[in-house]
C-alpha cells in the first residue's frame, strides 16, 4: 500500500531565498511510525534544471562506492550505491545549492517546519553528498547513525532530495520503504519523484531503506543535527532484517554499525 500523506499546513518561505525554493511547493506530513515531511515541487525550475544539467554520469571517476566487505564478508547491505561526498568533487554549479542546504538559514526553515528545537547545521557535511543507486542495487532497511563522531551532536533530521525524471513506480520500483518499530510491516512507500524533498526525524528505530531498484535512482542527501542529548553512541547506520530477508542481514548489520572508519592519509 502506498504512503498516505496528511497535509498539515503550508509554511511560508519568506526566510528562504526566493530563487531557490519554489513558492508553489506542497508540504505533506506523515505521523506514523515517526515524523516524515514530504515536500513536492521543492526547488525552483531554474535551480532544478541546473542540477540535472551538471549531474555527473554514473561512469564519472568522482563517484566512489562504500564498503565492499565487512570484517571479511561481502557487504550485502548496500550494493550498487555510488557517492560523491567531497565538496571539491561536486560540480561547481551544484555546489551553491549543496552549500545552501547546510546554512543556518535553511536549518532555521526546517526547525520552523518540524517544530524541532535546537537544530544545528552539519557544516562538517559528514553524511552529505550526491548519491546514485545503479540498476539492481539496494540499500537494506536501517536506522541512521545517532551521534556525530567528532562533535558528539545528535543526528536529528535526515534530508533526501530526489532527482528522478519520468519515474514510474510500477516500472522503476525503488521506493523509500518506511517500516514500523517491530520490523513486521512496511507502513509506507514513498516514491522518489523528481524534485521531491523528504525529511524525517531520526530515532533508534526510524527504520527505512530501498530494498531494490530497477533503474538508476538519483538523490542529494544531508543531515541536520541537534544540541539535545544523544540516545546512543552509534555513529553509523544499523541495518536490520525484514521478515522475508535472510537473517544474515541483521547479523551483518550489527557488525556494520560498529565497524571503524577507514583512515584516509
Amino acid at each position: 500500500m502506498g504512503a498516505e500523506y496528511f497535509v498539515k499546513n503550508k509554511t511560508t518561505m519568506t526566510m528562504i531565498s526566493k530563487n531557490t525554493i519554489s513558492k508553489d511547493c506542497k508540504i505533506n506530513k506523515i505521523n506514523n511510525p515517526y515524523s516524515i515531511w514530504v515536500i513536492d515541487n521543492f526547488l525552483t525550475e531554474g535551480i532544478l534544471d541546473k542540477i540535472h544539467q551538471h549531474w555527473p554520469s554514473s561512469n564519472d571517476l568522482r563517484w566512489i562506492s562504500g564498503y565492499k566487505t565487512i570484517n571479511g564478508k561481502k557487504n550485502i547491505l548496500e550494493e550498487g550505491l555510488l557517492a560523491i561526498s567531497k565538496i571539491s568533487d561536486i560540480p561547481t554549479p551544484i555546489q551553491s545549492i549543496f552549500n545552501f542546504f547546510h546554512t543556518d538559514e535553511f536549518t532555521h526553515y526546517v526547525q520552523a517546519l518540524t517544530c524541532h528545537k535546537q537544530l544545528v547545521s552539519d557544516t562538517s557535511m559528514r553524511w552529505s553528498g550526491l548519491r546514485i543507486m545503479l540498476p539492481g542495487s539496494s540499500q537494506k532497511i536501517h536506522s541512521d547513525a545517532r551521534i556525530h563522531p567528532e562533535n558528539k551532536l545528535r543526528k536529528e533530521i535526515t534530508c533526501l532530495l530526489y532527482l528522478n525524471k519520468e519515474y514510474q513506480k510500477t516500472k522503476d520500483t525503488g521506493c523509500l520503504e518506511i517500516w514500523d518499530d517491530s520490523m513486521t510491516n512496511c507502513v509506507h512507500e514513498i516514491e522518489p519523484l523528481n524534485n521531491r524533498l523528504v525529511l524525517f526525524v531520526n530515532n533508534d528505530k526510524a527504520y527505512h531503506g530501498v530494498p531494490f531498484v530497477k533503474t538508476e535512482r538519483k538523490a542529494i542527501t544531508w543531515s541536520i543535527l541537534t544540541k539535545q542529548a544523544a540516545t546512543s553512541t552509534r555513529s553509523k547506520a544499523l541495518f536490520v532484517s525484514r521478515p522475508q530477508d535472510d537473517k544474515k542481514i541483521g547479523q551483518l548489520g550489527l557488525e556494520r554499525a560498529y565497524i571503524k572508519d577507514k583512515v584516509v592519509k
